[in-house]
């Protein structure tokens, strides 16, 4: 049986380093984890641009290959495949039994928290934190492990937005809004950066939301806020080296 640890087509296309570092915390905590190479998409966006049929069919191919390659856990780095292989999988086969997790809740397990023991000891620093919709929302909703974690490292003050947890804004770079409706997007991203002014880091678990966040914060110059992708943030601490913010 075969421990996969899940990147997903963005994170591999835009975000090597992300994915670098993933692989750095997993290891860290269970070097039974592997990657591989040749993984399929999980089919999110097919989901949302092809037939129902269409869907099916590749679902079907995608979990032959988990069977083939007999995975009984996988950990995934971003929001949306996280939130695809939980909802759909299981209602589309009905003894899809591999144990998906994201890399947050993976993370926030206490044998892990404890093994990492994550201190900063910079200068002060207050974080904020984004809740994607696809982790919110989720069948299997991710919303206070982030905050578990955060609260169990030494040395940050920790600030919430005003709309947090399932109050959240969306970022607005999900289903297609900024191909279509740019400005849209880009009003929902000023609003998140708006609420995050009052903390120096503003930490996000999902790859769309950190394009769009940080897309929206370079091109307005809207805060001093910077936005950093977790995975980065953790393994800065694991290193002792110094944030950029």
């Amino acid at each position: 049986m075969m421990k996969l640890l899940y990147m997903g087509c963005l994170s591999r296309a835009n975000f090597p380093e992300m994915c670098e570092n993933a692989k750095r915390i997993v290891n860290f905590l269970d070097s039974e984890f592997e990657v591989l190479n040749k993984v399929p998409c999980c089919g999110s966006l097919l989901h949302n641009t092809s037939t129902s049929q269409d869907q099916s069919n590749y679902m079907s191919e995608v979990y032959e290959w988990f069977k083939t390659n007999n995975i009984s856990e996988m950990v995934t780095i971003c929001a949306g495949c996280y939130n695809y292989l939980t909802r759909y999988y299981p209602e589309q086969f009905s003894e899809f039994n591999i144990k998906i997790q994201h890399l947050i809740q993976f993370i926030s397990e206490p044998q892990n928290l404890e093994k990492m023991n994550l201190e900063y000891t910079g200068k002060k620093l207050t974080i904020t934190y984004h809740d994607a919709c696809h982790l919110r929302n989720a069948r299997k909703p991710i919303i206070e492990e982030p905050r578990h974690i955060l609260s169990s490292i030494k040395g940050i003050k920790y600030k919430e937005m005003d709309n947090n947890r399932e109050e959240s804004f969306c970022c607005g770079s999900g289903g297609g809004v900024y191909s279509s409706f740019k400005e849209n997007s880009d009003y929902n991203s000023r609003l998140i950066l708006d609420q995050a002014k009052r903390a120096k880091l503003l930490l996000t678990a999902c790859p769309f939301c950190y394009t769009a966040l940080q897309r929206v914060n370079e091109q307005y110059k809207r805060s001093r806020t910077t936005v950093m992708k977790f995975e980065d943030f953790i393994v800065k601490l694991m290193e002792g080296s110094e944030l950029e913010v």
